[in-house]
């Protein structure tokens, strides 16, 4: 009797457990996805903690999820369409990848200071060239943008001390 019990819950479990591989396949197809982010689907859709990680093990074993990939490839989409500076990168990112020593290093591997610097820069002649006339924008509200994007101090100072508020916006 224990073993048709036994056989029983096995093959529900075995079912159950398929039901949640094809739940986060259709998950992850739409577009790439953290592990983080499917352990709390599964979750939501109120999966056993042995079952969630089950299926983590067989994302990752078949190479689903790579939380090293998703992370240099958010980074790049960032900067290329939404440029910020560090700071701001690094608290999105930490929304989604709960490692945040993987969010630290994928961040300085793929994202230079002084890419940080030249984003920076362009994010201050645009705005300092969308203001004209009597609307010219001051030195602390320049700062105030940059700080807003996610930029450092240092990053916004180095800006700062490479504009002359003084003289016209069109020789910066």
């Amino acid at each position: 009797m224990d073993s048709i019990y036994e056989s029983a819950t096995e093959s529900l479990n075995n079912e159950v457990l398929d039901k949640a591989k094809n739940q986060a396949l259709g998950y992850i197809a739409a577009r790439m996805r953290t592990r983080h982010e499917v352990a709390a689907y599964l979750y939501k859709k109120n999966y056993a903690d042995d079952m969630v990680q089950e299926v983590l093990a067989f994302l990752e074993r078949y190479q689903y999820l790579d939380d090293a990939a998703y992370c240099r490839a958010w980074i790049h989409d960032k900067l290329q369409f939404h440029p910020c500076g560090r700071k701001k990168l690094a608290a999105e990112l930490s929304k989604k990848v709960a490692d945040r020593q993987l969010v630290q290093v994928s961040i300085e591997s793929y994202y230079s200071a002084e890419q940080e610097l030249e984003y920076a820069q362009t994010a201050a002649m645009q705005k300092l060239n969308s203001r004209t006339g009597a609307k010219q924008i001051t030195r602390q509200q320049l700062a105030r943008f940059l700080y807003s994007r996610g930029y450092g101090s240092n990053i916004i100072e180095s800006v700062l001390s490479s504009i002359d508020f003084s003289a016209s916006l069109e020789e910066f």
